[in-house]
């Protein structure tokens, strides 16, 4: 599936009882690999204030990115991009790093598969719970020095 929560429904789909599987359910991890920037020749970039703008927007706003990942933009702001050397094959790229969802079986989770909630509503409510996205995560990556937006982009369907 594209997201944790899409496995709660595609379970169900397939048969599951969902009583005995939300009683079951202790969480649920959705995962993709993502090209890591090369180490050897990463370089840093200062984002413009529009690209920055984006990062948060594509977080879920300016009030989620300042609680989870709390970077304010200034001139000192730094993020890496993707060069291109030996080390590499001049792509920029060397090895893969894991973008993690973890939908934790909350108590309304459960009661929500029992009535068989839809897609959204799970999502919704997972989200509200404290789910950090593939995307959230791919975007706190970034401000590491990870990877980049092309990257995570590639690989976030939601």
């Amino acid at each position: 599936t594209n997201s944790a929560p899409e496995t709660i429904t595609r379970l169900l789909d397939m048969g599951m009882n969902p009583l005995n599987f939300s009683d079951a359910l202790l969480l649920i991890v959705a995962q993709r690999l993502v090209r890591t920037l090369c180490k050897e020749c990463k370089e840093d970039h200062h984002p413009s204030r529009e690209e920055y703008d984006q990062l948060v927007e594509e977080y879920g706003g300016e009030e989620l990115f300042n609680k989870n990942v709390g970077i304010a933009y200034s001139d000192g702001l730094m993020i890496k991009k993707a060069v291109g050397c030996s080390n590499c094959t001049d792509t920029g790229y060397a090895g893969r790093t894991g973008l993690h969802e973890v939908l934790e079986a909350t108590d309304t989770i459960k009661r929500m598969i029992m009535k068989q909630a839809l897609v959204e509503e799970l999502r919704d409510q997972a989200l509200a719970d404290g789910m950090t996205t593939l995307k959230q995560d791919g975007i706190y990556k970034i401000f590491k020095g990870d990877c980049d937006l092309k990257q995570v982009m590639s690989v976030c369907i939601v």
